[in-house]
């Protein structure tokens, strides 16, 4: 029953996380209203835009992997899980770090929360898996 719970909250986490990046994206018109007034280069102007595409397109893939190694869970294979603790790891200390440098904007506890749920739910998946389930039959014997 509590790994239903972890599979099912490892899911939603994952669909939060991919669906982050539309918002991300069209949020782009603000960073245009706030900096396109300055005279600034058009090149570093063009290459900000780009990096926060791209950024936005990570936040799409990272939620696909996510989703993606779910299926792989509820099947039972646990091997994909190091990838959901990198990004969760990565959503983790983003968070932390942006909270300190931005003096505690709480916009960036959410990323803390989700990288916290991702880790946890996928640490609690961990166990319990079925090639620790095979090792232990075997060194029973």
């Amino acid at each position: 029953m509590l790994r239903i719970f972890f599979l099912y909250l490892f899911l939603v986490v994952s669909i939060l996380i991919g669906l982050g990046a539309f918002g991300h994206g069209y949020s782009a018109r603000k960073v245009h209203a706030a900096i396109d007034q300055f005279p600034i280069d058009p090149v570093i102007a063009q290459t900000l835009y780009i990096v926060w595409y791209f950024v936005s397109g990570s936040m799409l893939t990272f939620g696909a992997m996510l989703v993606w190694v779910w299926f792989r869970l509820k099947a039972g294979d646990t091997r994909m899980l190091f990838v959901a603790l990198l990004i969760g790891a990565l959503y983790l200390v983003t968070g932390i770090c942006a909270t300190i440098y931005r003096h505690g904007d709480p916009f960036w506890f959410f990323f803390i929360l989700l990288g916290v749920l991702l880790l946890g739910s996928s640490i609690a998946l961990r166990s319990g898996s079925p090639e620790q389930v095979r090792l232990s039959a075997v060194s029973a014997d």
